[in-house]
């Protein structure tokens, strides 16, 4: 019987849709303990070395070499959730291990977050539901999001469900991308213009953008430089997009106006100077909790991991020549 280890913290916890899956296909399911958590890379690498797991179910831990090697029986890792900026693709192609995403399965999840970030900074959600609660009776006095300019950095399938909420609104949207998607452009009335015109131009800046060497520090001083006084930060994609530390100096001193964080440099972010400030709506990466986004993505994680095992090539595996060498 082949042994899937877990992980991933979310997974199994709020949908038991992978979970039924799985043991209906006849894999044996073995869950990192709370006993054994939180667990660094030499933790981690001495679980999958004990439990031998043919395939892992990754969260937001470091996958390294070490880890991958642990366990000779390693097949596949399927991540759960879409990002794999923390798994060790080099090293798991090397070792002949497959990797796997879950592609599509928290957009709209993620997506209404980032809205839902906009509008709570516009309007001092947070702070006038505080301020009554403790008595208050203030009028906080917000601004219209259909009024605004908004720029969307990144127009994956994230950025664009982001941009089609936005049109409801009425709102002007820039957008930068490397890979500009033109039909999508012309059909909800999207600019697209370079990142220093977006980031000038703009009063709320939604960063959707995977984290790769050239996107690190993406947004640092001088880009939020280029900022208006006015303008709000949106970002729900990874923390190292953005200088952090530079951020929080711009957010104490006025040079920007709020920022909307779901994610962080390091999480949990226990030091995070954002976390000691006012304008800051800080999240502890809750962009996919949704029931609907945790079935999805439950769903798709087991169904791959079964295809492999039934010698199949799903689509959502980022290395697919390993599955091809052993065809």
């Amino acid at each position: 019987m082949p042994i899937v280890l877990v992980s991933s913290r979310s997974f199994g916890q709020v949908s038991q849709v992978g979970t039924v899956i799985l043991e209906e296909a006849g894999f044996e399911i073995h869950r990192v303990e709370a006993k054994d958590r939180p667990f660094d890379v030499a933790k981690l690498a001495e679980i999958v070395e004990r439990v031998k797991p043919d395939a892992l179910i990754a969260g937001a831990e470091p996958i390294t070499r070490q880890v991958l090697s642990a366990s000779p029986n390693l097949k596949v890792v399927q991540k759960h959730g879409v990002g794999v900026d923390n798994i060790d693709l080099d090293a798991a192609t090397d070792l002949g291990i497959a990797v796997a995403n879950a592609p599509g399965t928290n957009t709209e999840a993620v997506a209404d977050l980032a809205i839902g970030l906009m509008l709570s900074l516009l309007r001092s959600v947070v702070d006038a539901a505080v301020s009554t609660r403790g008595g208050g009776w203030d009028r906080f006095i917000g601004h219209e999001l259909g009024k605004l300019t908004v720029g969307v950095v990144g127009t994956g399938r994230i950025g664009r469900s982001v941009i089609e909420r936005l049109s409801g609104f009425g709102t002007r949207v820039l957008a930068f991308d490397v890979y500009e998607d033109a039909a999508m452009a012309a059909r909800m009335n999207v600019e697209y213009t370079s990142l220093e015109k977006l980031l000038r131009e703009s009063d709320i800046v939604t960063l959707h953008i995977p984290l790769m060497d050239e996107t690190r520090n993406l947004i640092a001083a001088e880009q939020l430089a280029w900022m208006k006084p006015s303008a709000l930060l949106i970002n729900i994609a990874r923390g190292e997009l953005v200088d952090e530390a530079a951020l929080a100096k711009h957010l104490a001193a006025g040079k920007i106006a709020g920022a909307g964080v779901d994610v962080f440099t390091t999480e949990p972010p226990q030091s995070s100077p954002l976390l000691k400030l006012k304008n800051v709506i800080a999240t502890p990466h809750i962009g996919a909790y949704t029931v609907e986004a945790m079935d999805c993505m439950a769903q798709r994680c087991a169904e791959t991991i079964c295809s492999i095992f039934a010698g199949q090539q799903p689509d959502n595996v980022l290395n697919p020549q390993v599955l091809q060498k052993g065809a």
